[in-house]
């Protein structure tokens, strides 16, 4: 029986969770201003070359981002040297593309539900321009050689788009969130990160005569 009652009030807090974050959701939506429909009609055209391009960005900045500890883990392995410029074979570069293909299928449905239903709202005019600021904010970084997070400039395009038209636009209790995994991920990846490099460099090494690949110390 008390196990029931648990069960019974976890389910009502977790249906009162839910409510409440769908009405936040439905007051962003009500609030926001929508524009004619054949406007929004265009838009839907003009959508589709932004999309694209942002597309484009995403492979420069976020490809690069996860293939070059790669490519360097890749050139002291088939180089047996350190150098300050690793040379990217083609085949790293689709192996990363594949990936990140992959964890989009797996994964990427919950950030597209995020960012595409429950921050604002999205018409086609929006998302238009919600796609050309974080695109355009993405290509200058890449060209001038700085890493960022393409997420992270479609979170704040999204929210910008969204204040356009008034604060109550925004479900800041979403953005909130957003800002707080941000600070977050930064120090756990650290962490994580270099306690498995830790343990790693703290194991068995093949030194010559430590007896790792068999022969007599």
């Amino acid at each position: 029986r008390g196990f029931r009652a648990g069960i019974a009030n976890f389910s009502d807090k977790v249906l009162v969770d839910v409510t409440a974050e769908q009405a936040r959701e439905g007051a962003a939506h009500l609030s926001a201003t929508r524009h004619d429909g054949d406007t929004e009609e265009l838009f839907k055209v003009l959508q589709v070359s932004t999309c694209a391009f942002a597309s484009l960005a995403h492979g420069a900045n976020d490809i690069a981002n996860s293939v070059a500890p790669l490519a360097t883990i890749w050139m002291v392995f088939s180089t047996g040297r350190v150098a300050s410029e690793a040379a990217v074979p083609v085949w790293l570069l689709v192996y990363g593309a594949i990936w990140m293909d992959i964890g989009l299928t797996c994964y990427g449905h919950k950030i597209l539900r995020t960012l595409g239903n429950k921050l604002t709202l999205h018409t086609p005019s929006r998302g238009f321009c919600i796609d050309l600021g974080a695109m355009i904010t993405v290509l200058i970084f890449s060209k001038a050689g700085v890493p960022i997070s393409t997420t992270h400039c479609k979170c704040g395009s999204a929210t910008a788009v969204g204040l356009s038209g008034g604060t109550s636009n925004v479900n800041w209790r979403l953005v909130a969130t957003i800002a707080f995994g941000w600070i977050l991920t930064v120090p756990m990846a650290g962490l994580t990160s270099g306690l498995t490099f830790f343990l790693l460099s703290s194991g068995p090494k093949p030194e010559p005569g430590n007896g790792f690949f068999g022969d007599a110390p």
